[in-house]
């Protein structure tokens, strides 16, 4: 199993009216539906960048090179992850939770290395947490159509068949008190942290600062969704990922981002609860 395995869970329980399965609407109408729907929401975006406060942030050689690095030792692991069979165990959560916390630490200590504060930076500190994070809802909220159009119209295109995340089936398959909560503290707690501030934080910010911002957004969330490495989840992963930078861009912390990726795996997580059948069929 690769890491960065479990971080946002994009399934087929939302989506069941895209299959294939319903000839109620033909393809074109759903392509043509959801391009009016990227345009809506690509002018709101447009909009939203007009108010952006997120500022350059310091970050320095030191930075560009472990950026770097990481990112080509992720496409080193897409890559081997193509035709790699993968499996999902107990002990394979905890491992990935003890990486996620090592590269957060990681990133930490480069940024503390060179005198400066990845807190700061990051506008991590408690007294900004209430605010970004109601903007964090709300934008998940605004915008959760877009992502489920997405997927919609992937699974219109290539059909219904079971192609859940690993993760989302191994949930399923293990109803017991401690794989869940291992599952949830994963996706809810530990994945949202961590990969907000992987990509959103550190990649969007360092290539923001040397690049700009359309290369920044363009870089850190394609990196973002193939991480993942599953493709009917690829659109929704790589829209949601865009929604996030926006969302980082306008209120220039990242416990905005945090909050609303925390809540869209959680909205995934009840839903598995809630209707597990609908999401097994």
């Amino acid at each position: 199993m690769h890491l960065f395995l479990i971080a946002v869970g994009v399934t087929n329980s939302a989506t069941d009216a895209y299959s294939t399965g319903d000839p109620t609407f033909p393809l074109w109408v759903i392509a043509v539906g959801f391009a009016l729907l990227l345009s809506f929401y690509g002018w709101l975006g447009a909009r939203s960048s007009s108010h952006a406060v997120l500022t350059a942030q310091p970050f320095g050689i030191p930075d560009i090179f472990c950026a770097s690095v990481l990112a080509l030792w992720m496409i080193s692991v897409i890559a081997q992850s193509l035709n790699a069979h993968e499996s999902i165990s107990l002990k394979a959560i905890i491992a990935n939770s003890l990486f996620y916390i090592c590269l957060i630490m990681g990133i930490f200590g480069v940024i503390g290395f060179q005198g400066k504060s990845a807190i700061s930076i990051f506008q991590l500190k408690p007294s900004r947490f209430p605010k970004a994070a109601g903007w964090g809802l709300l934008w998940l909220l605004i915008t959760y159509p877009l992502i489920l159009g997405a997927q919609g119209l992937v699974q219109r295109i290539f059909g219904s068949a079971d192609d859940s995340q690993l993760i989302v089936k191994y949930f399923l398959e293990h109803p017991d008190l401690r794989h869940r909560a291992s599952v949830i503290f994963m996706a809810v707690i530990l994945a949202p942290v961590a990969e907000e501030v992987i990509f959103r934080g550190y990649f969007y910010g360092v290539i923001r600062k040397y690049g700009g911002r359309i290369p920044a957004i363009t870089i850190s969330s394609l990196l973002f969704a193939a991480i993942h490495v599953h493709f009917p989840s690829l659109l929704g992963l790589g829209i949601l990922a865009v929604i996030l930078c926006l969302l980082y861009e306008r209120t220039g912390s990242l416990w905005a981002s945090i909050t609303m990726h925390a809540a869209f795996n959680a909205s995934t997580i009840m839903a598995l609860i809630l209707w597990p059948e609908a999401i097994s069929r």
